[in-house]
């Protein structure tokens, strides 16, 4: 079943310009995990951290406004090559759960979501329906692509049509509004 767009949600890009960097134990207890170093790793903690690239990660947190994350991050990187840019209203998030969640995400890229091959805590970016996203294995049936906004409505439509195969007439739960 398509579950639509997760609600208001912090979504905070962290970079470095240093492959070798570390962030401080004092970053890896706010966030309430360990710090994925592995791109396409996540660290499921009191907030989610998605390693998208060598230098590049996603903070996932639950709540809707991302400015007291966003400045305990600052203050704890200052003085090192990290830096948290909050990117909440420039990508959505959306869930995707059921039996038939990896077919119906195969068919729109090119990647292997064979159970053994992409397992619970797996992401990758990769070209999904001739978009930029990023996948996110959150247990065995459950999925989240992570979306650029500006892509949402295609994304959405994409995603109900191939679903047709599927569920019939797929149904978004709620009616969330973006933007």
């Amino acid at each position: 079943m398509l579950k639509g767009v997760v609600g208001p949600s912090s979504i905070i890009r962290v970079q470095t310009w240093d492959s070798e960097a570390r962030p401080a134990p004092a970053v890896i207890q706010v966030l309430g995990g360990a710090w994925p170093q592995k791109t396409g790793t996540v660290a499921s903690g009191g907030i989610d951290t998605i390693c998208v690239g060598p230098t590049d990660w996603l903070v996932l947190a639950a709540d809707p406004d991302p400015t007291p994350l966003l400045r305990r991050l600052d203050v704890l990187f200052a003085g090192s090559t990290f830096r948290a840019t909050n990117v909440s209203q420039a990508l959505i998030r959306v869930k995707i759960e059921g039996r038939e969640a990896r077919d119906l995400l195969a068919k729109g890229c090119a990647l292997d979501l064979h159970p053994q091959r992409y397992p619970p805590g797996q992401s990758s970016r990769t070209r999904f329906a001739d978009m930029p996203v990023i996948v996110r294995c959150m247990r065995p049936s459950t999925f989240e692509c992570i979306v650029a906004l500006s892509y949402a409505d295609y994304f959405l439509s994409w995603l109900e049509d191939a679903a047709l195969e599927f569920y019939g007439r797929p149904r978004l739960d709620g009616d969330e509004q973006w933007g």
